[in-house]
Parts: structure tokens; C-alpha cells; sequence
């Protein structure tokens, strides 16, 4: 995260205060875009708010009744059953893999587990494609982000890399059993699949879409060619023929489909409507009311960039506001300052910290895995491309490879020595209550019982409540304090947060001054490193001692929307942790990612006959 942008030049303040529109940004992120908030052109037209749109006021996307029928859980309408379990003879299976900065290290791990994954799907079906696209789409109308190599614009990735393997020219791989439509080698499937996602770079779009980038490809009916700012407002422009051709090419009518994520940061799936390029934009973000502070979901939290003609009932008015009050001289509205507003950031808490949300929400994805009908540009209800001919929703499966411990994803035997490390689904997750400590209860503001998902710049307190791993403090020389993520460190540049769990490097990395790709450079783009001066335990010795410019262990940060997206699906979810529990011994069950392809492959048995 702390060095997954350039540094901004000549990021001045660019909001000047405009005319009131009427309206507001409803939380959640589907409302009127710019309307009522006082940025620099925000006086168009609104946003069309189309985001996690539902058939006939009724969602989709919830936890599955034992793999029979399938209950999609409500984002606003009573549940929505989409059917028993069906099966199908063909699958397709698309990653979705995470190319920020300090993302090299994750795919080694995956690559390490995927002859075997491909192998081993290879005895259950007998015609499989396999694509990969990237997290990278743009800025969303933004400057941040706006440079071509980090918009892949949800494309396979051999329209956007040379020298990528695809079956005679199609941008995927595809295996078949016969040689007809395929390669019948399962292995050297496997193989180019390694080379792929060697491909993926690690140069990417720090605001990581795993979730919008799954929807472009899949879902959207009309993926966009690129977002551009017009008249203070994200606008979509064209349609991505290239996708569509592609999507047509590698997704069967009558296959199931896996869905693999792998990302070690939050998703951040900014809106490509209303407000969205202001996330990605040099202008210092507005500061939210002081109510937003204990409670984001409070009445009265309002962004101080609002301009209302009336407050909420029993609050007070913008201008009044403790904290809106004080805007610097000569500005219309309190912004963050410097310090508190790094660019890296801006998806971290935005309804908290800004006053708005602008992220799509879970359930426009969800919606999207399980619902026939869903909303184009327009607003109008057309086909899903990806249920369209027929296919069931129920042949739709998601792994989520993020950042969480294992130990809150597993049966409580892997906790035990000498038990292989079995995942959870996300039905199963629900029966045993984990939900609450992974994600807490955001709609009474609960956080996670689990300390170590909490996301926090400040260091965090407590245990992790199953496997009794207390927070370690900061100033510890000892990067395994503790078995999640060593110990916490402070942060004085405010430009990251704490760690949901690490991992030991099989080789640890010697950083050279300015690389900004590696954890422990001591200088970044000209800027010391925090990262090496406040102790951080990725840059600490295994047997101790103080952080240098080696770094020893990679990182990851609390998912808690991939986590969302994956309670919402329930059964047909497989939620698994990016810190592998075992990376240095290949004979292991429990090596690289095979538990978590495993936890997939054993739901895709339900999905194939």
C-alpha cells in the first residue's frame, strides 16, 4: 500500500465553491453524484446511481441452503431464490489477480500452486478455460491512476502484455481432454497459466477494482472504453468491443464458472459516476461532520463539502458543525490537511473521514453473481451477460484469496498441530459465526472481534478470539511476536495501515535505495521510509532485531468487502487467506495456496457432472 502510487506533482487545491444543486450522495454510493457538494464543476447532471441495481426491488447474492436451493440474501427486498444446484459439463474459471506494487511476492505463491490446481480440476471435467485479468482499471475520471499501463481495462491479459500464451490466439488458455477445442496436456496448461500471471507486473493501479474488474468482464453490459471527467462528473464513454468480444469467446452459455480473486488490499471499486474522480484526484479530500466520527452511520454524518438548504432533524447545520466550522482561511469547506489525506488512502473509512461513500456497494456484485436482470448505463433493467442462455446461478463459484488470518477462515482443527488447513465456505462461515469476527456489524458500527481485521492506521489492541494470538505492541524487534502479524509499529506519515497478517519470504529481499517495489527501500521516490524507521515487523530479522532495508515478510491488509461479497454468496463463496500457512515446504498439504484451490475445487464438485 505505502508505495502503490507516484508521487503527485503540483497537487494544489482545485475545489472552488460552487452553486447548489439540491440533493446529496446517499451512503452506500448509489444517489445523485455531484448534486449538493461544493467541488470544482460539480454542478452537472447527477450520477445515474445505478450501482448494485435488483430485479423487481429485490437483491441477490446471499448465503446458499446447503448447496440445494439457493437463497440469495437481500440488499433491500426479502430473499431471492435462485434455484437447486445445477451442473454442468464445461468450466470457465477467471482470475482476477491483484498488480500494485508489493504484489510480485503473492504471485509466486499462486504460481507455485497452480500445476497442481489445474491438474487436479483436470480429472473432475474434461473442457476448461482459464483467463486473467488485472485490478488495474484507471483513475475513474481521476488524475490518479490515469496513466494507459495502470487502466488494463478489465481485459484478458494478453490484449494488454506480449509474450503471454493463449490458445490459438483467443487471450485465454484452454484445456480439453479430446485436443479438439483445447491443448489436452492438463499440464502444460498448467504451465502457461504460471507464465500468465507472471505476466500480471506488479505496476499497477494502487486503487485496487478486483470486484468492479470481475463485473466489467462478466457482467456489464456496456464496459466502458474509459472514464473522463465531464462537467464535474465521471462519465463512462464508449463500449469496450474488445471485451465483449472476449467475454463471448471464453464464457460458455452451459459452463459453470470460478471466480478466483487475489488481492492483499481492500477492494476499492470507485464509482464511475457522480463524484467517483474525486477519489482519484490531487484536490485535498472534505472533511465529514463531527457525528461522523463515532458513528458513520449516523443522521447527522454529512460531508463538510455539503451544501444543504436544510440539516437533518436534530443536527446541526454545516456551517455550525464543530468540525466544518473551521475551514481554512480563503476556503469554502474544511479539507484534510497533508498528513491526513494520503493519496493511498482515499478507499480507507471514506463515509468516517469524508462525509460520503464513493465505492460501489457489495451488492451491485453480488447482484451481479445471481440475478437475470441488472441495470445498464441508463438505468434500465436488460440481460446479465452472465446468466444469459440459461446458466444457473447456482454454477457461479468465488474464491477470495485476501487478506484476513487463516485463522479465522478455517475449521477450528486447523488450528490444531498436525491438522491439514481446511477453509471454510461462506455458508459455513455463517453457521459458525464467523462473520462478526471478521467484519463486525457495520450497520450498528461494531467492528470485527477479531483485532487483526480491523482496519486502523493507529496501532490496534486485543486478541484474535480463536486462536488466542494477542496484538503486538509497538517497538517489538521480534517480526513473530505473534503467528498473524508480528506485532503492530507506528506509522508517522499517517500513509498506511496496520497489517491483517504476514508471511516469511522463502528469500528475503536486499531493497535498493528508491525501489519503490520493495517494502524496506530506505528511500522511496525521494522520500525516507517510514516503513524502515518505524519498525515495521516486514522489515525485522526472523530470529529478531531491528528493521534494515531487507525485507523478510510480505503483508497484507484487512478485505473486508471481498469478505462481504463472499458472506453475501454464502455457499457458493470460498474465502481464503493471502498469507499462506506453510511456504517452505513443497510436500506440505498445507503449501502455498493448495488449501485454498483445494476449498475451491471441492465446491466446483457440486457445479460439474
Amino acid at each position: 500500500m505505502r508505495a502503490s502510487f507516484s508521487k503527485i506533482l503540483g497537487a494544489s487545491a482545485v475545489l472552488v465553491l460552487g452553486n447548489a444543486c439540491g440533493g446529496s450522495i446517499s451512503r452506500g454510493g448509489a444517489g445523485d453524484g455531484a448534486a449538493g457538494y461544493r467541488f470544482a464543476g460539480a454542478s452537472g447532471a447527477a450520477g445515474s446511481g445505478t450501482g448494485g441495481a435488483s430485479a423487481g426491488g429485490a437483491s441477490a447474492g446471499g448465503a446458499s441452503a446447503g448447496g440445494a436451493a439457493a437463497m440469495a440474501g437481500s440488499s433491500g427486498g426479502p430473499p431471492v431464490d435462485i434455484g437447486p444446484q445445477t451442473q454442468a459439463s464445461k468450466l470457465d474459471v477467471l482470475f482476477v489477480v491483484d498488480n500494485s506494487s508489493g504484489m510480485a511476492d503473492k504471485h509466486a505463491v499462486l504460481s507455485a500452486s497452480l500445476p497442481g490446481f489445474v491438474t487436479s480440476l483436470a480429472k473432475s471435467v474434461q473442457d476448461i478455460h482459464f483467463g486473467v485479468i488485472t485490478t488495474s482499471i484507471g483513475g475513474h475520471g481521476g488524475n490518479v491512476c490515469a496513466d494507459p499501463h495502470q487502466d488494463d481495462q478489465a481485459e484478458l491479459l494478453p490484449a494488454n502484455r506480449t509474450g503471454v500464451p493463449t490458445y490459438t490466439g483467443t487471450d485465454f488458455l484452454s484445456y480439453d481432454a479430446a485436443g479438439k477445442t483445447g491443448v489436452a496436456d492438463a499440464a502444460a496448461v498448467g504451465g502457461d497459466l504460471q507464465k500468465t500471471i507472471a505476466a500480471v507486473g506488479q505496476d499497477g493501479c494502487g486503487y485496487e477494482a478486483p470486484l468492479e474488474a470481475m463485473y466489467r468482464f462478466l457482467i456489464d453490459p456496456e464496459p466502458p472504453v474509459s472514464v473522463q471527467m465531464q462537467a464535474g462528473q465521471s462519465v463512462p464513454v464508449g463500449t469496450n468491443d474488445v471485451l465483449i468480444k472476449e467475454r463471448q469467446a471464453f464464457l460458455r452459455p452451459d459452463s459453470a464458472v470460478a471466480i478466483v480473486i487475489l488481492t492483499d488490499e481492500n477492494d476499492c471499486s470507485i464509482r464511475d459516476d457522480g463524484l467517483g474522480w474525486f477519489v482519484s484526484a490531487s484536490s485535498r479530500m472534505p472533511r465529514a461532520t463531527a457525528a461522523c466520527e463515532a458513528n458513520p452511520n449516523d443522521p447527522c454524518c454529512r460531508s463538510c463539502a455539503q451544501n444543504e438548504a436544510s440539516p437533518p432533524p436534530g443536527c446541526s447545520s454545516i456551517a455550525q458543525d464543530a468540525v466544518c466550522k473551521n475551514a481554512p482561511v480563503g476556503q469554502a469547506y474544511a479539507t484534510w490537511d497533508a498528513l491526513h489525506d494520503a493519496v493511498n488512502l482515499r478507499c480507507f473509512e471514506q463515509q468516517q473521514r469524508f462525509g460520503f461513500d464513493l465505492l460501489y456497494p457489495v451488492e451491485r456484485y453480488s447482484d451481479g453473481l445471481s440475478i437475470p436482470k441488472i441495470s445498464n448505463r441508463a438505468g434500465a433493467l436488460v440481460d446479465n451477460p452472465l446468466l444469459v442462455g440459461g446458466r444457473s446461478a447456482t454454477l457461479i463459484s468465488v474464491a477470495t484469496i485476501i487478506g484476513a488470518p487463516w485463522q479465522d477462515l478455517s475449521t477450528t482443527d486447523s488450528l490444531t498441530k498436525g491438522h491439514a488447513l481446511v477453509y471454510l465456505d461462506g455458508q459455513a462461515l455463517e453457521t459458525n459465526q464467523r462473520w462478526p469476527v471478521l467484519l463486525g456489524e457495520p450497520a450498528s458500527n461494531m467492528p470485527p472481534t477479531d483485532p487483526f481485521m480491523i482496519e486502523s492506521i493507529e496501532p490496534r489492541m486485543g486478541q484474535n478470539p480463536l486462536s488466542q494470538d494477542k496484538i503486538g505492541m509497538v517497538g517489538s524487534q521480534n517480526p513473530a511476536l505473534n503467528a498473524i502479524n508480528g506485532h503492530e509499529y507506528q506509522i508517522p506519515n499517517l500513509d498506511d495501515l496496520q497489517y491483517a497478517c504476514t508471511y516469511a519470504l522463502p528469500t528475503p529481499h536486499l531493497c535498493a535505495d528508491g525501489d519503490r517495489l520493495c517494502e524496506c527501500s530506505a528511500t522511496v521516490q525521494g522520500d525516507t521510509s517510514a516503513v524502515v524507521s518505524a519498525g515495521s515487523p516486514v522489515c525485522q530479522p526472523p530470529a529478531g532485531g531491528p528493521a534494515s532495508t531487507t525485507q523478510y515478510y510480505a503483508k497484507a491488509y484487512p478485505g473486508a468487502r471481498e469478505l462481504r461479497l463472499a458472506q453475501l454468496l454464502g455457499a457458493r463463496s470460498v474465502p481464503a487467506s493471502i498469507c499462506p500457512k506453510v511456504f517452505d515446504d513443497a510436500t506440505s498439504p498445507d503449501y502455498a495456496y493448495a488449501p485454498a484451490l483445494n476449498a475451491l475445487a471441492t465446491r466446483l464438485i457440486a457445479t460439474l457432472k
